[in-house]
């Protein structure tokens, strides 16, 4: 404490620490977007958007009777395991958003058949499941511009699958895909995401 004098008046002063305010957190308004701008994008450095659209796909799944009579009954080697339909179903739901894009990214890749002559084109989905590889073999057939059908042919969860010259494979990692094709018996990784 201290005193100060001024002209026949006596202030007394407490020295006390300042009294601690109130911090406010500024939250600034989100911007608002300007609907007539030009901005950037992938193509050009000034563009302005002029709507967004999202398409609908309905897609049809079915199982041919191989794979049915593989999974319920097995072959000469005995009933398959790790082909369960619940696993199989995931495995190809989860690939769909890989197939379009690397249809749409990889020159000569295609997975869907479009009135097609024989022999029409499979894919191979592949996953690292209990210790071995689920193969699902998949055909896509497109019915109209916003409808297809995918069948599974077959499903088998061994390590040693074959696959023809030519065959493309994309194998699933989690969120993540390696899209492969064979050649002279080996596989030659071509993209991944």
């Amino acid at each position: 404490m201290f005193i100060i004098t001024l002209s026949h008046q006596i202030i007394v002063m407490d020295q006390r620490e300042p009294r601690k305010r109130i911090q406010y957190v500024k939250k600034g308004l989100p911007a608002i977007e300007d609907g007539v701008a030009f901005i950037k994008n992938k193509s050009s450095d000034h563009a302005r958007r002029i709507f967004v659209e999202v398409e609908n796909i309905h897609i049809e799944l079915w199982f041919d009777k191989h794979y049915h009579d593989r999974h319920q009954y097995g072959d000469e080697d005995g009933k398959r395991e790790g082909i369960d339909p619940k696993t199989v179903e995931d495995l190809v739901k989860r690939s769909l958003k890989h197939l379009l894009f690397y249809s749409s990214a990889v020159a000569g890749f295609k997975f869907m058949n479009f009135f097609s002559l024989p022999p029409p084109v499979r894919v191979v989905l592949q996953e690292e499941s209990n210790g071995s590889k689920l193969n699902v073999v998949i055909e896509a057939h497109c019915l109209r511009i916003n409808n297809c059908e995918i069948t599974v042919k077959t499903a088998m969860c061994t390590d040693d699958f074959r696959m023809p010259m030519g065959q493309y494979c994309i194998e699933m990692q989690g969120d993540s895909s390696i899209l492969s094709r064979c050649d002279n018996k080996k596989m030659v990784e071509i993209c991944s995401i």
